[in-house]
């Protein structure tokens, strides 16, 4: 690893390897979701909270530019792309910003979406697509998060063994980190010697029970996870939940004396 990218993987993961990312990226493709219908508000209110870096589109990134222009401020991670699944229509995925409009962005690594479920030519697609981010990416030094999902899939072992095979994909071809659905304590630590590359847990839709978020970052991190990267289980509930959820987060991911009272939706 060059120093570019060193650099920046240092921007995202702690002293200890680790890292609490906020993705609000959503309205890129939900339009306006629940919760983050003000986004450069809710951004806002988020930076006071212990993260060490935020998932965004281009259009927030832009309109946020001049509160990151200062030391201390979390890392920023680019959406790249979009994914459209409606109905029995075949799913619509493409690029919405390039590398070089995130290194122009001043952001600290780029993200793409890998949809696996999804039929052999728009397989081959995806993974060609993400191969020529990634090698433009090398050029300019900055890291590519892959995130390999099955989408709209029930949690069945067979969903997990297809998000499994995607994940050796998107290290194959030449991922930096590796943003996945947790797949329980055994294949956790069994993807994370195998992969080689840090594996990060998404947070996905909003659960009802926060104790139950909390429950699963610790499991994972516990078998090997090198963080947790979670939007909606946060800025979907009310802000003194959010902001104790977050604390105690940043306690499982940089362990520290954070209050660990129960929580409620």
């Amino acid at each position: 690893m060059g120093p570019g990218k060193r650099y920046r993987m240092g921007r995202i993961f702690g002293e200890n390897g680790r890292t609490l990312v906020l993705p609000v990226d959503h309205g890129l493709t939900l339009g306006r979701i629940q919760g983050l219908e003000d986004p450069v508000g809710v951004l806002e209110g988020l930076l006071d909270l212990p993260c060490d870096g935020l998932l965004m589109a281009p259009g927030l990134t832009r309109h946020t530019a001049g509160r990151f222009a200062r030391r201390g401020t979390p890392a920023r991670i680019l959406t790249l792309d979009s994914h459209f699944r409606v109905g029995d229509e075949p799913p619509g995925a493409d690029l919405v910003a390039s590398v070089e409009q995130a290194a122009a962005l001043g952001v600290d690594a780029v993200k793409l979406y890998m949809a696996w479920n999804v039929p052999a030519r728009d397989k081959s697609d995806t993974l060609a697509r993400i191969a020529g981010v990634i090698e433009r990416a090398e050029r300019l030094a900055l890291p590519v998060m892959v995130e390999p999902i099955a989408v709209g899939e029930p949690r069945s072992p067979e969903t997990i063994a297809l998000e499994g095979d995607a994940a050796r994909s998107a290290m194959e071809v030449g991922a930096d980190i590796i943003k996945v659905a947790y797949p329980g304590a055994e294949l956790m630590e069994a993807w994370a010697s195998e992969l080689q590359v840090p594996l990060v847990i998404l947070g996905g839709p909003r659960s009802g029970d926060p104790e139950g978020v909390l429950t699963m970052a610790e499991e994972a991190v516990g078998s090997g996870a090198r963080g947790i990267v979670i939007g909606r289980n946060v800025w979907q509930r009310p802000p003194d939940v959010t902001r104790r959820l977050m604390a105690r987060l940043h306690d499982i991911v940089h362990p520290s004396s954070d209050d660990d009272a129960p929580l409620t939706a």
